[in-house]
């Protein structure tokens, strides 16, 4: 077998052992974020947080896609935010905090088989997340 064929296998066959490995954390992380999603504790984290949501110049639902972001992804937070009523600025802020931080289960689980603190690796994208939305949340409350 010639060089490249060996090289073409012995790639293959390791991007199959990450990927399985990936599957094993990606897929009870998401099923467990679809149940979260559909109970009762969404409400509740709105209720809970819409004072916090001021800060960020946001309204009480702000939440919802930043919790839904944290949680799953970016499509998932685009989804959330197209049912609620944001204006161009809120929709910015929320996708910026969005961008810093999102899908933390999954990705703390992979920082953490790395050999990365996961507590740390989630606290660092939280601060940076809450840092962005603080910022981008009072430009857009200046300017509009």
């Amino acid at each position: 077998m010639s060089l490249f064929a060996a090289t073409i296998r012995d790639g293959a066959l390791k991007g199959l052992k990450t990927a399985a490995m990936l599957l094993k954390i990606v897929l009870p992380v998401y099923a467990l974020v679809v149940l979260l999603k559909y109970s009762p504790v969404m409400p509740f984290l709105q209720n809970l947080f819409s004072p916090a949501m001021k800060f960020f110049h946001l309204p009480g639902n702000g939440i919802v896609p930043l919790i839904t972001g944290f949680f799953t992804d970016e499509y998932s937070t685009i989804a959330v935010m197209s049912t609620f009523d944001f204006t161009k600025a809120q929709i910015t802020t929320i996708a910026m905090f969005v961008l810093v931080a999102h899908s933390m289960p999954v990705e703390s689980a992979i920082a953490q088989k790395i050999g990365l603190s996961a507590a740390k690796f989630a606290l660092f994208r939280i601060l940076a997340a809450i840092a962005v939305g603080l910022l981008v949340g009072w430009i857009g409350g200046v300017i509009g």
